[in-house]
């Protein structure tokens, strides 16, 4: 174990011997001084742990041996404890004025002086290991605060890599949708012309379908662009507006009503929001809830049912549950039901396949939330929320 070493500056020998003794009885190792000269020298070629000062040295040299020690930053960590005769014992105040740590007084009660010996070195020790953790903790969070700069200059360095792969890809689909449209325009053309002359049931069969193909095809190229747009710029695509839900659910309905007029499907309309404004975008909420409304249209039974009821929520929300008495969504389509594509099912020309994938993009740009399920014994349920005005 570590041998603490001591300085006692003292100019009366027998006081400084025999603390000396007592000391080096207890296993310290004791240096000693007569006047404040000698202390700086000892203080600079040895490490001293520990000083004791008598307070009586001649001049007041005793508070200055004390200043010297604590204005040193090799020295101001050792603790200094003065002795001093009982008569003395107004000079305690002077005595931590000048940066003493304690004071014991003569004739010594050896038991104390030992106990006030130990108790500051711990002290001592205590507060350089404290000090040295400190140190090392700042070593630690100074190289994981360069590590984490690293890694956010890194990041950033992706996030602009990624952004302009992201316009990229954005100027890629308007190219392609450009190049898509341009020669669809030209057939579309012509078969409109085509269409002003008389053919037969079989060539105007032919027609029907490559006209049909054509449109859906143009229908394509115009989605994936809108698709591809707002999951690149989010919110910022949006055209921001106040809107009455319901009288959008309401034009809503009747688009889709319109596209499967086939399948005579009933809806019951449920209005229980004491307001239905919110701002959004007039455009792509309609594209939304189209597409929602054709995906519970196209999967009812003929002469289904669906119900649509709008509430307002507690939170502020204004949430549209729409549920219908189809066959439901199979376990495939849940699994990927936001994803392009993502139904898994055969899709008519109404249908592109990206209805509830583009919804969900038009959802998340204006903050809201969509969630998906099947009911019991048969059906389907979507419930949407938008934060209301």
């Amino acid at each position: 174990m570590k041998k603490f070493t001591v300085l006692i500056v003292d100019n009366q020998v027998d006081s400084r011997d025999s603390l000396a003794e007592i000391l080096a009885s207890n296993d310290f190792l004791v240096e000693t001084a007569a006047d404040s000269e000698a202390a700086t020298q000892i203080l600079l070629k040895d490490n001293i742990d520990l000083v004791f000062i008598n307070a009586d040295l001649p001049s007041g040299k005793s508070f200055s041996v004390c200043n010297v020690i604590k204005a040193n930053d090799r020295w101001n960590n050792i603790p200094v404890i003065f002795t001093i005769e009982y008569e003395e014992f107004s000079e305690v105040r002077e005595i931590y004025d000048s940066g003493g740590d304690d004071y014991i007084l003569k004739p010594f009660v050896w038991s104390e002086l030992m106990t006030k010996a130990r108790i500051h070195l711990e002290l001592k020790y205590s507060r350089q290991m404290a000090k040295n953790m400190n140190q090392i903790l700042e070593t630690k969070v100074a190289q994981r605060t360069q590590e984490l700069e690293e890694s956010i200059k890194k990041l950033v360095k992706a996030n602009k890599d990624l952004e302009i792969l992201e316009i990229a890809k954005l100027e890629f689909f308007n190219l392609i949708s450009h190049e898509i449209r341009t020669p669809l325009n030209g057939i579309m053309g012509s078969l409109a012309l085509i269409d002003r002359f008389d053919f037969s049931d079989q060539v105007n069969r032919y027609f029907s379908i490559l006209d049909l193909s054509v449109k859906r095809l143009e229908k394509f190229s115009h989605t994936i662009l809108e698709a591809s747009t707002l999951r690149i710029k989010g919110k910022k695509a949006l055209i921001l507006v106040e809107t009455d839900l319901v009288s959008l659910i309401r034009d809503s309905l009747d688009q889709s009503l319109a596209q499967f007029s086939d399948k005579r499907v009933q809806i019951y309309f449920r209005n229980n929001t004491t307001k239905s404004n919110l701002t959004g975008d007039l455009k792509y909420l309609t594209k939304c809830f189209v597409a929602v409304f054709n995906n519970a249209i196209k999967y009812s039974p003929n002469d289904g049912v669906i119900e649509v009821i709008i509430n307002n929520e507690p939170d502020g929300y204004l949430k549209i549950t729409i549920t219908d008495r189809g066959k439901g969504f199979s376990k495939g389509s849940l699994d990927n039901i936001y994803n392009a594509m993502g139904n898994l099912e055969g899709h008519v020309d109404q249908n592109i396949g990206m209805g509830l994938h583009i919804a969900k993009l038009i959802i998340d740009a204006h903050s809201g939330f969509i969630s998906v399920g099947n009911l019991i014994p048969t059906g389907a349920v979507v419930e949407i929320r938008f934060p209301g005005n």
